[in-house]
């Protein structure tokens, strides 16, 4: 997100069918997405690209479509929302039985992805175990060789062995190396991680200016379709792998865009529209006022303090203040992201295990001081670390941190410090 706009420079135009809606995706398109998709961890004997295959299959369903006159399936499955309730959530007896099965691809999903973070940590101690046995079977054949065997008898005084009486010692390591070798490696599993992406990613408009009334937040083309079914139809999905039996409910985390400003100050709706004008359609509307007031900060602030990032403390969980800002610089600090203090695209997916930069699924790290650079400053922003925990961090290139206004400032000796964003357009 970029520094709010010059006040007295009027706010770009921006329109809904030029901010929100993408040319058509065609079956080329989808097919394209699904070999980059088969390119990860493919080797032929992966154990895990069944599941791949199987999630794969959701998504290119989803993405795809029969004929190029017909809408991609997930445009035409939201579109049940004409016969559900907005306000009650009540539908007709097909609507509601397409809506609970598309719950029902969510909450497999979500359990599919719990169990990939699990897998992907047992196998990472695995293939500790694994290198292990590997190391130990270098030095156990190193022992038992026959150069090793003649340079003994050597030292000693004795005459060279033809061959090394412990042979068949190295041969049977051979064996429990081959052995050891079936068992999958944690890379293995990006096959499942990237498809899981492509389902799931959040991908938010850049460029032009932010107000109150801005509708057009999501870039619908490269926003995983499994997401944008699940906004479409308001549905809350759990997130898991946070902490000890922690499960956060997530429905509207990364579906507008947000900064450190006064609730007044933060768009009020988020909407996509599907198609090419006249005939757009639209995909989702949400809305942030009311009972939904700050709901996805809401959602950011527990699925950060499931993950340890409970300092500084936050009054109120659904206003975007210096204290969460704060949190969000330790989170990104600690996950290895450029340290802004904002719900940028790498924060957003990273808060739900998905990596915005290799597309892929990766677990969000639990806080842990340890992991906190010396000398880190949680008011300050700064390019991604590149310092191991515990050593000085280089801040030669880090800017202050943006802070919400003091009305105040004019009485205030560091005022020329702070910008003063009441009532002015953010541009991202």
């Amino acid at each position: 997100m970029a520094e709010p706009t010059d006040p007295n420079t009027p706010p770009a135009e921006t329109t809904q069918a030029t901010s929100n809606v993408p040319a058509k995706t065609t079956q080329a398109d989808v097919t394209t997405v699904a070999s980059d998709a088969q390119s990860v961890a493919s080797r032929a004997d992966n154990p895990f690209q069944a599941i791949a295959i199987l999630i794969r299959s959701l998504r290119s369903s989803l993405e795809g479509s029969k004929t190029t006159e017909q809408a991609p399936r997930w445009v035409r499955i939201v579109r049940v929302r004409e016969f559900q309730d907005p306000v009650t959530g009540d539908a007709d007896a097909v609507a509601k039985g397409v809506i609970a099965a598309i719950g029902g691809f969510g909450q497999a999903i979500a359990y599919i992805q719990k169990f990939t973070l699990i897998a992907r940590d047992l196998l990472t101690q695995g293939d500790a175990a694994k290198a292990l046995v590997e190391v130990s079977a270098e030095f156990i054949k190193t022992a038992t060789s026959t150069e090793f065997i003649n340079s003994l008898e050597a030292a000693v005084g004795q005459p060279k062995s033809p061959s090394s009486p412990l042979e068949a010692v190295g041969k049977g390591v051979d064996f429990v190396v081959e052995v050891a070798d079936k068992v999958p490696s944690p890379e293995d599993l990006d096959v499942i991680g990237r498809e899981l992406y492509l389902l799931q990613c959040v991908v938010q408009l850049e460029g032009g200016t932010v107000e109150p009334k801005t509708e057009a937040h999501v870039d619908i083309a490269k926003t995983g379709k499994l997401r944008l079914v699940q906004w479409g139809f308001a549905q809350k999905l759990p997130l898991f792998n946070l902490g000890k039996d922690a499960k956060v409910e997530i429905g509207y985390l990364g579906a507008r865009r947000i900064w450190e400003a006064d609730a007044a100050q933060l768009p009020i709706k988020s909407t996509a529209k599907w198609g090419e004008a006249p005939a757009l359609e639209e995909v989702f509307d949400l809305g942030f006022t009311g009972a939904n007031e700050g709901i996805d900060l809401s959602e950011a602030n527990a699925v950060l303090e499931a993950l340890g990032y409970t300092e500084p403390a936050v009054s109120d969980k659904k206003v975007f203040g210096p204290e969460l800002a704060r949190r969000l610089r330790r989170f990104q600090v600690v996950n290895g992201l450029k340290v802004t203090g904002k719900m940028d695209n790498s924060t957003i997916n990273r808060l739900m295990h998905l990596d915005f930069d290799s597309q892929i699924l990766k677990r969000a790290k639990r806080f842990r001081a340890d992991d906190l650079p010396v000398g880190f400053d949680d008011t300050t922003n700064g390019p991604a670390p590149d310092t191991k925990p515990g050593t000085k961090p280089d801040t030669t290139t880090d800017t202050k941190a943006d802070t919400k206004a003091d009305t105040k400032a004019e009485t205030n000796a560091d005022a020329d410090t702070k910008t003063d964003t009441k009532n002015e357009p953010k541009k991202k």
